[in-house]
């Protein structure tokens, strides 16, 4: 439920800069655990896509990136941030 909201503020708002702290907020403290069952994808992760693709320039994003990379509980996010590190670090 939650990832399906932040992807459809994305969709319909993408010109609300005021929406980052609400991405930025779900990146770092949304409660998603990934179970075996739960084939959906991370909240946290949905919502670091949106914000590298339509706020790359913010000075947050960086330093929310690195974090993600080396903070988040999620394997897969970390995996994410790091891989989107590599590019952006080259």
């Amino acid at each position: 439920m939650r990832r399906a909201a932040v992807q459809e503020l994305a969709k319909n708002f993408k010109d609300n800069t005021d929406l980052f702290d609400i991405y930025h907020q779900c990146a770092i403290n949304d409660p998603f655990k990934n179970s075996h069952k739960d084939y959906s994808p991370n909240p946290r992760r949905i919502a670091l896509e949106i914000i590298i693709k339509q706020f790359p320039q913010y000075p947050q994003t960086l330093p929310l990136l690195r974090d993600r990379a080396e903070n988040d509980p999620d394997e897969q996010v970390r995996q994410y941030a790091q891989n989107k590190l590599k590019q952006w670090e080259g």
